[in-house]
C-alpha cells in the first residue's frame, strides 16, 4: 500500500497510550508483571549459594516430644546454648520473647504465694532446685552471652510516619547502621510503624534486635522483603537477615545510603546490598524441595529442635554457621507463599535473603529501570509502526514474535548474569496492543483491493472455504494435509423407491425441505458439509477447522438431526406421502485433507481409510436395525458426551481386520434406566457370544426379546448365536461378523 500514514500515525499514537498505561500502572497489569517475573524466576533460580545458612526447626515433632509453643524458657537457653556450644557464628531468633517466662519456679512460688497464701497460713516454698536454675529468664541470658545472638521483634504497621512513638519499649536500643545521603529524612521513605512488639529488656540487654516481618505483594505473595523499618522519625530497625550478615562478617556499623528518591544501597564494609527506594531487597529464592519431615518446600538445610536437643545433630552441622531458629509446625502458622511455592517456612525467607548477600546474587530492581522501560516501549512502537506499514503481514508477525522472544531472552539474561529484574510485561503488552491494531488498519486498506477478487472468485468455492482460504492460504493445497476429524454419511432409506413414485419437481422439493434443516444442524454443529450425493449427505468435524472435541460434535449433531426428523416426518408424509427415515454412519480418524482435483477446478475434501469406513457404517444399519452407527475411536472420544450400546464386531468388505461398532442412541444423560438395563443386557450376551459361551447369552437374548419393544439386532444376533451352535465358527474366529457387501 502507498498511503501508510495511517498505520504510522495510529501506531504513534499508540505508543504514547502504552507509556502513559506504564506511568499510570493500573492493577490489572501489574498483577500480570508479577505473574510474568514469577515465571523468570522459576526459569532461573539456584540452590543455595553460600552453605553459610542453616535452620534449627521448631516443628511437629519438637512440638509432639517437648510440648507445645511457648516453651519454657530454660529449653529455648539450651538450645541456644547447644547451637552456640558448637560454635555458630550467629543465632538469629525468628521468633519474639515479649514476656516473662511464667513457667519459671521463682514466678510458680511468687504466683502461688499470691493466690493460695494470701493470709500467710500456709506455707509454700519451692526447694531442691539451685538458685541458678530458679529464673528461666535467666538461664536464656546466660546463654545468649555465649555468641552472637540475634532476637526476632514484630513491627506494627503504619501508612505515616508516627513521630511520637514511645522510644521506651526499647529501653536498649542500639543502632548500628550509619545513614548517609542529602535531602529528606531518610525515615520518610521506609516503611513504617507506630509500635514494635519486642524481647523483655533482660533480653534485649545482651542480644541484638531485628525485625521479622515479611512483606508480601498485594497477591499475597512475598517478592521482596525490608531489610530495614523506619519506627518513628528517630530509630530504624534493621531485618533478622541483615543483622545476621553484619554479625557474621563482624561489621560493627553499617552505611545505609540514599538519595531524594529514597534508599539506593546497605553497605556491611566491601559488601554491597543493592535495594528499592524503600529499602527491600528483591528476593532471589533458591530451588525448594518437599521436606520430608516438615511438609512444606524449604531451600536450606534444616534441623529439629528436639534433635539438636537431643545431641542427635552433628557440631559440624552448625560450626560457623548462621544458625535461623524458626517454625514449621503447622498450628504456629509461620507459612508463606512465594514465586516458587505455596507453602514456604516464614524463617525460610530470612535464610534465603541471608544466602542472597553472602553469595553477592542479591536481585536489584534500580529506579533507572523506570526509564529503561518508557525508553524500550518508545522505540518499538516507532519501530513497529514503521515496519508493518512497509512490510508484509507474515513478515510483520514474524518481527512482532520474535521482538516479544527477544525481550523475555534478555529478561532472562539480564537476571541471571547481572540479576537486574527487567520484567518485560509491560513491553510485550504494547506489541500485543499495537501489533494488531495496526494489522488491522493494514488489512481494511487491503480489503478495498481483495474486493475485486472476491467478487470474482466468490462463487467458485462455498463462502466457509472462500473465508477460510483468505485467512489461512497455507492450509490449501492440492498434496492436501494429514488432520484427526470425524466423518459423517446419511443417507435417507429407500430413496430409490421414493424418487421412481415422484414426479421430479416434487421429488426436488422433498430433497430441499429434508437436507435444508439437517445442513443448518451439521453447520450449527460447526460440521462442514462437504458434498451431496442426491439424499446422501457426507460432513467432517475438525477439518478444515480444527477441534478438539470434533468427534462429540459430530455424534449430537446426527443425534438432533434423527430429533428433528422425528417432528419433520408427519409434516413430510401428509405432503408427499412418504417417511422419510434416515440411516447415518460416523468414523473418526486420521485423513488427509485439502483441494482434491486440479489446479483449475477442485473440492476441498478428506480422503482416508476412516473415510471409507465411515461410509461403511451407515449401510451396516440395515443389518441391525438401527439409525445410527459410530466407529469405535468416534465412542472413545466422545463418550462422555453421549449414550451407546456396544452393537458387534464387524469386518467390512475390503478390510480383514475387525473393529467394534456401537448403536447411537442419545446425548448423555438422557437414556431411560429401563433401556440402560436392556442395553446392558444385550452388551453381555454379545460379550457372551464372543467367548463362545451360546447357551448363556441365548438365554439373556431371549428374555430380551419378550420385550414389547421390537430390537432387530438382538434378533440378528440371536440367529447367529444359533447357527454358531450348530455350526461351530473356525478356532481363528474372535467374535466378529463378516460383511458380504458395501451397501
Amino acid at each position: 500500500m502507498k498511503n501508510t500514514s495511517p498505520v504510522i500515525v495510529v501506531g504513534l499514537l499508540l505508543t504514547v497510550v502504552c507509556l502513559l498505561l506504564y506511568v499510570v500502572g493500573p492493577k490489572f497489569i501489574q498483577t500480570l508483571s508479577n505473574y510474568v517475573y514469577d515465571a523468570f524466576l522459576n526459569r532461573s533460580y539456584v540452590a543455595p549459594q553460600s552453605g553459610q545458612v542453616v535452620i534449627v526447626d521448631l516443628d511437629d515433632q519438637s512440638l509432639h516430644e517437648l510440648g507445645q509453643w511457648p516453651w519454657s524458657r530454660f529449653l529455648v537457653a539450651k538450645l541456644t546454648e547447644k547451637i552456640l556450644d558448637a560454635d555458630a557464628s550467629v543465632v538469629a531468633f525468628d521468633i519474639v520473647f515479649a514476656e516473662k517466662d511464667r513457667t519459671s519456679p521463682r514466678v510458680l512460688e511468687q504466683n502461688m504465694k499470691k493466690y493460695f497464701q494470701p493470709d500467710g497460713e500456709v506455707k509454700i516454698e519451692v526447694k531442691g532446685i539451685a538458685e541458678d536454675m530458679l529464673d528461666f529468664d535467666r538461664l536464656f541470658v546466660q546463654a545468649l552471652k555465649k555468641g552472637n545472638a540475634i532476637l526476632g521483634c514484630e513491627m506494627l504497621p503504619c501508612d505515616e510516619m508516627a513521630p511520637d512513638t514511645d522510644v521506651s519499649i526499647d529501653p536498649h536500643y542500639k543502632s548500628h547502621y550509619l545513614v548517609k545521603g542529602t535531602g529528606n529524612s531518610i525515615n520518610e521513605y521506609l516503611l513504617q510503624a507506630d509500635s514494635v512488639t519486642i524481647a523483655i529488656p533482660d533480653l534485649t540487654k545482651v542480644a541484638n534486635t531485628a525485625f521479622f516481618n515479611a512483606v508480601t505483594d498485594p497477591d499475597s505473595i512475598v517478592r521482596s522483603n525490608p531489610l530495614i523499618w523506619s519506627f518513628g522519625d528517630r530509630r530504624i530497625y534493621p531485618s533478622l537477615a541483615l543483622e545476621a550478615i553484619r554479625l557474621h562478617l563482624g561489621v560493627d556499623s553499617g552505611v545505609i545510603e540514599y538519595d531524594k528518591q529514597g534508599v539506593t544501597q546497605i553497605r556491611l564494609r566491601d559488601l554491597t546490598i543493592p535495594t528499592d527506594q524503600s529499602g527491600r531487597l528483591v528476593v532471589n529464592y533458591r530451588s525448594v524441595n518437599k521436606n520430608a519431615r516438615t511438609g512444606l518446600a524449604g531451600s536450606f538445610p534444616s534441623y529439629s529442635a528436639s534433635d539438636v536437643l537431643n545431641d542427635k545433630v552433628d557440631r559440624n552441622a552448625l560450626a560457623g554457621k548462621i544458625v535461623f531458629i524458626g517454625t514449621s509446625a503447622v498450628g504456629l502458622k509461620d507459612v508463606k507463599a512465594t514465586p516458587l511455592t505455596q507453602f514456604f517456612s516464614g524463617v525460610e525467607v530470612h535464610a534465603t535473603m541471608v544466602d542472597n548477600m553472602l553469595a553477592r546474587d542479591m536481585l536489584s530492581n534500580p529506579s533507572w529501570m523506570i526509564g529503561v522501560h518508557s525508553v524500550a516501549i518508545l522505540l518499538m512502537g516507532i519501530f513497529l509502526s514503521i515496519f508493518i506499514s512497509k512490510g508484509q503481514s507474515w513478515l510483520s508477525f514474524l518481527v512482532s514474535l520474535a521482538m516479544i522472544l527477544l525481550a523475555i531472552k534478555a529478561s532472562l539474561l539480564l537476571m541471571e548474569k547481572l540479576y537486574l529484574v527487567f520484567v518485560p510485561a509491560w513491553l510485550i503488552l504494547s506489541i500485543i496492543i499495537i501489533y494488531p491494531v495496526l494489522t488491522m488498519i493494514k488489512f481494511w486498506q487491503e480489503e478495498q483491493q481483495k474486493r475485486k477478487v472476491r467478487d470474482m472468485f466468490g462463487t467458485m468455492v462455498s463462502a466457509d472455504v472462500l473465508n477460510y482460504l483468505e485467512n489461512n492460504p497455507e492450509s490449501f493445497s492440492l498434496s492436501g494435509k494429514r488432520a484427526e476429524a470425524t466423518m459423517f454419511f446419511s443417507d435417507v432409506a429407500g430413496f430409490t423407491t421414493i424418487s421412481e413414485n415422484l414426479a421430479p419437481d416434487k421429488l426436488s422439493e422433498l430433497l430441499n425441505r429434508y437436507l435444508s434443516p439437517m445442513t443448518q444442524l451439521i453447520m450449527d454443529r460447526r460440521g462442514y458439509v462437504d458434498k451431496y450425493e442426491g439424499d446422501l449427505i457426507m460432513a467432517e468435524w475438525g477439518v478444515p477447522f480444527e477441534m478438539k472435541d470434533h468427534a462429540a460434535q459430530a455424534c449430537l449433531a446426527a443425534v438432533e438431526q434423527q430429533q428433528e426428523l422425528i417432528r419433520l416426518r408427519p409434516l413430510l408424509k401428509e405432503q408427499f406421502g412418504h417417511d422419510i427415515h434416515v440411516r447415518m454412519g460416523i468414523n473418526s480418524g486420521v485423513v488427509t485433507a485439502g483441494n482434491m482435483g486440479s489446479d483449475k477446478r477442485f473440492q476441498y475434501t478428506v480422503m482416508g481409510d476412516a473415510v471409507n469406513l465411515a461410509s461403511r457404517l451407515e449401510p451396516a444399519n440395515k443389518d441391525y436395525g438401527t439409525l445410527i452407527i459410530i466407529g469405535e475411536d468416534t465412542y472413545n472420544e466422545s463418550k462422555e458426551a453421549i449414550e451407546a450400546r456396544l452393537l458387534d464386531k464387524i469386518v467390512v468388505v475390503g478390510k480383514t481386520m475387525p473393529f467394534q461398532i456401537y448403536e447411537l442412541i442419545t446425548q448423555k444423560g438422557n437414556l431411560l434406566k429401563e433401556k440402560r438395563n436392556a442395553i446392558n443386557l444385550y452388551e453381555t450376551a454379545l460379550r457372551l457370544h464372543w467367548d463362545r459361551k451360546w447357551e448363556e447369552a441365548i438365554k439373556i437374548l431371549t428374555e430380551l426379546l419378550k420385550s414389547p419393544v421390537k430390537d432387530t439386532a438382538c434378533t440378528k444376533l440371536l440367529q447367529r448365536i444359533l447357527f454358531y451352535k450348530d455350526n461351530p465358527p473356525a478356532d481363528s474366529w474372535n467374535g466378529e461378523h463378516i460383511r458380504t457387501s458395501k451397501d
